[in-house]
C-alpha cells in the first residue's frame, strides 16, 4: 500500500490580526531589578490546514474592502496538512477587515482564498489581594506556549485593561506581573472562549491555581471534576534564607530539591472547605476533593487536587462555552507570622450534542 501525503479536505486558511493599544509594556519590580520594557507591535497570525504536506510559497494581503493595505510572502512547510506562521508586520492595520492568501508549489498555484479578520472586546479589571498594585500584563496563548499566535495585552496602573483581540478559543491566559515571586503569584485560566466580547475580573494573590481543567465520566454520574496543582508563595519563602524576599539561585536550587521530599514542599494542604467553586455564576458544591501526588520527573513531586462537583444536568447546555472559576485559600505560617495564601483560577467547558 502507497500512503498520499497528509491531506484534509479543502486548503483554508484562518486570519488573526492583533493590533495592540500600546507601543510597549514596562515591568516595574518592587525590589531591585531593573525594569523590563517590551515593545508590542501589530501581529499576524496565519493557521492552514487541510493541505498536502510538503514546501510552497504562502502569498498574503492585509486589505480593507477588498484594497490592499499590506502584502507579503514567506515560504511554508506543510505538516500534517497544516502550517503555522507568524509573519513581521510595519505597522498596525486597525482598519482592515480580511486577508487575502495564495499558496504555490513552485510557482504552480495549489489554492487560494480570503479570510475574514474577527475581533472581540477584551476588558476588565486585574485586582491584587494584597492592595498593592503592580505593574501587570496578560498574555493570551492560543495553543501551545511558543506558538505564532501568542500575544500580550496591557493592563493599566488602576488595574483595567481593554483591548480588541483576534477572535479564538485560547488555550490559556496568564496573568502575571512584576510581584511575582516577591508578594504574589500568577493567575492563570484555562480554556477561554474570546470568540464573542468578554469582560473579566482576575484577582491576583500569594498562590498560583495552575492547570485547572473541567471534565465528566462519560456515562457516568452528573458530576463535574475539576483539577488543578496549586503553589503557596508563603512556602516558597520558606527557602528565601537571607529574608530578603527574593529567591537567590542557590535558594532556588534547595527549593526544587526539598521537592523530592514531599508533594507539598510547594503545594498547600487543601481540604474541600478551603475551596469554592463557581459554575456560569452559580456556586457548587465540593461533595469530593482528594489530594493527588504528580511526578514532576527526576524524583520531583508537586501536589494536585481533584475536586468532585455534583451539577444539574439541565445546566450543561449544549454548544454553549461555560464558565467556571475556583478559589481557595490555605493558612500558612512565615517566620512566625500568620498568612492567607489566597489563589484564583478559571476554565470554559464546552458540551457538544
Amino acid at each position: 500500500m502507497i500512503l498520499a501525503p497528509f491531506a484534509a479536505a479543502s486548503p483554508a486558511v484562518e486570519a488573526y490580526l492583533y493590533n495592540p493599544t500600546a507601543d510597549q509594556i514596562t515591568i516595574n519590580y518592587p525590589y531591585h531589578r531593573p525594569a523590563e520594557v517590551s515593545a508590542l507591535k501589530a501581529s499576524l497570525n496565519l493557521l492552514g490546514s487541510g493541505f498536502i504536506d510538503g514546501e510552497g510559497q504562502l502569498t498574503y494581503s492585509i486589505e480593507e474592502k477588498g484594497k490592499r493595505l499590506f502584502s507579503g510572502s514567506m515560504a511554508v512547510k506543510i505538516k500534517d496538512g497544516h502550517f503555522n506562521v507568524q509573519p513581521e508586520l510595519p505597522s498596525k492595520f486597525p482598519q482592515s477587515d480580511a486577508v487575502a492568501w495564495h499558496y504555490a508549489v513552485n510557482g504552480v498555484d495549489q489554492a487560494h482564498g480570503s479570510s475574514a479578520l474577527k475581533w472581540s472586546r477584551f476588558h476588565g479589571k486585574v485586582v491584587y489581594k494584597s492592595g498593592t498594585a503592580r505593574s501587570t500584563y496578560i498574555a493570551l496563548i492560543p495553543l501551545r506556549w511558543g506558538d505564532p499566535g501568542s500575544l500580550d495585552i496591557p493592563v493599566a496602573e488602576d488595574g483595567s485593561f481593554d483591548a480588541l483581540v483576534p477572535a479564538r478559543v485560547y488555550a490559556v491566559v496568564n496573568v502575571n506581573g512584576a510581584g511575582y515571586l516577591f508578594d504574589a503569584m500568577e493567575r492563570w485560566a484555562g480554556i477561554y472562549d474570546l470568540t464573542q466580547d468578554r469582560e473579566d475580573h482576575f484577582d491576583i494573590g500569594r498562590m498560583e491555581i495552575y492547570g485547572l481543567r473541567a471534565f465528566d465520566m462519560v456515562g457516568g454520574a452528573e458530576t463535574l471534576y475539576l483539577l488543578f496543582r496549586p503553589t503557596s508563595l508563603t512556602r516558597v519563602m520558606h527557602f528565601d534564607a537571607d529574608g530578603d524576599g527574593v529567591l537567590s539561585d542557590t535558594e532556588r536550587k534547595a527549593m526544587v530539591e526539598a521537592s523530592k521530599n514531599s508533594a507539598t514542599v510547594l503545594g498547600p494542604e487543601l481540604k474541600a472547605e478551603n475551596v469554592k467553586v463557581w459554575f456560569d455564576g452559580a456556586p457548587l458544591t465540593v461533595a469530593q476533593m482528594n489530594q493527588i501526588s504528580e511526578y514532576d520527573g527526576n524524583g520531583y513531586w508537586q501536589v494536585n487536587y481533584l475536586l468532585q462537583c455534583p451539577l444539574d444536568s439541565s445546566l450543561k447546555v449544549p454548544n454553549l462555552w461555560h464558565h467556571i472559576k475556583i478559589e481557595a485559600e490555605s493558612q500558612e505560617t512565615l517566620r512566625g507570622k500568620s498568612i492567607t495564601d489566597f489563589g484564583q483560577s478559571s476554565v470554559d467547558i464546552l458540551w457538544q450534542r
